[in-house]
């Protein structure tokens, strides 16, 4: 392993994550709202960014519990560079391998791998981003305090409860997120007989691998949202999920979700591909 270009990964990683997740993140909050939720109290997600904001505020509302996810996000995008392009570094010397497979299994490592970092970032954020609507206690409203109550009632291995869920997830969602953003890229660039890619095209290569990744993995995400948020296992989440809103219970709050995927992944690849070609 090159340590220079791994550091450089790690730090651009960083860097990319935590501006798309500034940008995502009021609109991922009504997207847990919506998944953990009964429908009769947000029918739509208008009515759950209405009732948000007259309720909370905006920053108040749709930034609760920033603080974990943004630190999550740098960790996050950070794992998931290095580990993907040490992955596909290791797999060149397989001839066997076409590149198309090679960045699927990369993808597929890298999100494996992310995972582990993901699982208590996204238990604490979930806690936060539902704890106005239950009117939680003050260990539930700062990020600290939640880590705290946490594995004060179910001990440090508290922290990654739902982590089959993400696991899951991840490891279907890093291929498909590398394997869109690379085509997509290549393509583009490929109808202008080109192997170096316009602003435009690394922007709308991030944006589809964003809608890509969230459309591929969502009735995973809310499976493991119900779960980190009800204090659930999978089979338990998953019932609930059915039991409150039906099958269409495990896509509540997908349209808002591919909204935000778009803008926000742009942002995050181009990012890591400006850095990276400083």
């Amino acid at each position: 392993m090159d340590l220079q270009e791994a550091l450089k990964d790690i730090l651009y990683g960083s860097i990319a994550g935590a501006a798309g997740k500034v940008i995502e993140y009021p609109l991922d909050t009504i997207k847990v709202r919506l998944q953990t939720q009964p429908a009769h109290l947000f029918p739509t997600s208008w009515s759950c960014i209405k009732y948000t904001y007259a309720n909370e505020g905006f920053f108040k509302g749709f930034y609760q519990g920033v603080s974990s996810p943004l630190v999550g996000a740098a960790l996050e995008n950070a794992v998931l560079f290095v580990t993907f392009n040490r992955a596909q570094n290791f797999l060149k010397q397989y001839e066997s391998l076409s590149p198309l497979s090679q960045t699927i299994w990369s993808g597929a490592f890298a999100g494996a791998c992310t995972s582990y970092v993901l699982t208590p970032v996204e238990l604490v954020k979930c806690t936060l981003q539902v704890s106005n609507l239950k009117g939680s206690e003050a260990s539930h409203s700062k990020v600290w305090p939640t880590v705290k109550h946490i594995v004060s009632q179910n001990g440090i291995l508290g922290l990654w409860r739902g982590q089959s869920s993400t696991f899951i997830r991840e490891c279907a969602g890093g291929a498909v997120w590398f394997t869109t953003y690379e085509s997509v890229k290549q393509y583009l660039a490929s109808r202008r007989n080109d192997t170096v890619n316009q602003t435009w095209e690394l922007l709308t290569a991030g944006a589809s691998a964003g809608v890509a990744f969230n459309a591929s993995v969502f009735p995973a995400d809310t499976v493991k949202s119900t779960a980190q948020t009800e204090h659930l296992g999978i089979v338990n989440a998953t019932k609930r999920i059915l039991a409150r809103n039906g099958p269409a219970g495990f896509y509540r709050g997908l349209g808002i979700t591919l909204i935000r995927a778009a803008p926000a992944n742009a942002v995050v690849f181009y990012t890591y591909e400006t850095l990276s070609n400083l």
